[in-house]
């Protein structure tokens, strides 16, 4: 069985090269002499299990978040930034240190067994952690640049499988190789981040309902708008963007995946008094990396909770037969599991009716028009949480970025929600008829973006 080994903050210390010939004249940067090299691969935070115990590291990281499969290593020629080699190692390539000079982070250390040859000369390394073979092969030969502008496509399973989280470097780190390969300059230390942000979604130990009267349950949530096309190398944040940018030309719906129900997960919610713990009691989802300059709703990456709903109160018949004599309200409908309802909503000032018969509601639409039946289809209900409303940096204002982890608290919903998960208005940005009010704060994974949410 092949083992694996897992990260959280990542620090790869990695010896790296190229293999050229001596002889080789027809690029001039490719003049080098013969070497070698091995891949270090330290771990100062990974909640790792070694010996059967989990150490203590990242709070927020399980095992599965922080696995590593594979390894694979760009080298580029620091001048021209033209591609040199390409090398993947896998978990049986390491081996674990077991001694240790008592420093933590010796713990976390593992050592390629494996040399890679290389020749010597100024060179820019970069590495990728679990990443598909389609991504791999396609940044072979590829200048640096393509980093950082080429478009690759990466599924919801290869960005965030089990036991597989994508991850890349965060930056080049360039070095000048040396012929001696012990030499501290064939030393390079690398940082990589997981390529997407960690959502967990919660309800306030006081979570307030309003709006209709009824029974909300079933809480659950999903990331929507899932971003699969992205650039590998992300620049500063007021560099940042992805392949949807310039959206009326380039975006298309396809480049985007919506939730299905086997995307929902449970809600987690709050006891009183009780303090879940993030690696145990907490469902995570994911969501890829995604910014997007008209910052639009059809852009954007968003949380979808879906909840059911029974109402207290239904519209019936007042002779129980027809409408000739009228309308009312019961809470006698004898409904105690969630089915499909409907709503007819005549006017703003008239309010909105709910029904269980199909037949009296769109009687009651006939009645009153230009009212419209809404059919929430086994009792299911929607609301929007849009991400990263007030970040750091203004720039990234609704953009969820790599290695984020955002924790959401719902503080207050106003039910019964939407019948669909569709976002209305798709072509508007969520400042314009947002059903969310948050408050986020910018960190990494290591620390939980805490959020306050009021659902509408």
């Amino acid at each position: 069985m092949k083992t694996n080994f897992v990260i959280a903050a990542i620090a790869a210390t990695t010896l790296f090269a190229a293999c050229n010939k001596d002889n080789d004249r027809m690029n001039p940067e490719d003049t080098g002499k013969a070497t070698s090299m091995k891949v270090s691969v330290n771990f100062p935070n990974a909640p790792q299990t070694r010996a059967g115990t989990e150490f203590t590291g990242d709070p927020n990281a399980t095992i599965n978040e922080a696995t590593i499969n594979t390894v694979d290593v760009f080298v580029y020629f620091s001048g021209s930034g033209s591609f040199s080699s390409h090398t993947r190692l896998d978990a049986d390539d390491f081996t674990q240190m077991t001694t240790g000079t008592g420093d933590l982070f010796d713990l976390y250390k593992y050592t390629a067994t494996k040399k890679i040859p290389t020749t010597t000369g100024a060179k820019s390394v970069f590495a990728g952690i679990n990443l598909p073979l389609s991504v791999v092969n396609a940044l072979i030969d590829q200048p640096a640049s393509a980093l950082a502008a080429a478009v690759q496509t990466m599924t919801r399973a290869e960005l965030a499988g089990t036991s597989n989280f994508a991850m890349f470097s965060t930056e080049s780190v360039n070095s000048t190789f040396v012929e001696d390969d012990t030499d501290p300059a064939n030393n390079v230390t690398l940082t990589c981040k997981r390529m997407v942000a960690k959502v967990t979604v919660e309800t306030d130990e006081d979570l307030q309902q309003t709006g209709v009267p009824g029974t909300l349950d079933n809480l659950k949530f999903a990331v929507n708008n899932f971003n699969t096309k992205l650039f590998m190398l992300q620049g500063e944040p007021d560099l940042r963007k992805d392949p949807n940018w310039a959206s009326s030309d380039i975006f298309m719906s396809s480049d985007f995946t919506a939730a299905v129900d086997a995307d929902y997960a449970p809600i987690l919610k709050r006891k009183p008094g009780v303090t879940p713990s993030i690696k145990t009691d907490y469902t995570p989802r994911y969501a890829a990396e995604n910014t997007s300059e008209g910052k639009l709703k059809k852009e954007i990456t968003r949380v979808t909770v879906q909840a059911t709903f029974i109402p207290k109160e239904v519209t019936v018949y007042k002779n129980d037969t027809d409408n000739a004599d009228g309308y009312k309200t019961t809470e006698a409908h004898g409904v105690t599991d969630p089915k499909t309802f409907y709503a007819v909503t005549p006017s703003i000032t008239a309010g909105t009716s709910y029904f269980y018969d199909e037949d009296i509601a769109n009687a009651f639409a006939q009645d009153n028009l230009p009212a419209t039946v809404l059919t929430y289809t086994g009792g299911l209900c929607y609301w929007d949480i849009f991400l990263n409303k007030n970040p750091l940096n203004p720039v990234n204002r609704w953009d969820v970025l790599r290695n984020d982890f955002y924790m959401c608290n719902i503080t207050r919903i106003v039910a019964p929600g939407r019948n669909t998960p569709d976002v209305p208005d798709p072509g508007v940005t969520p400042d314009v008829n947002t059903n969310i009010t948050a408050d986020i704060k910018i960190l990494f994974w290591n620390t939980p973006i805490l959020s306050d949410y009021v659902l509408e």
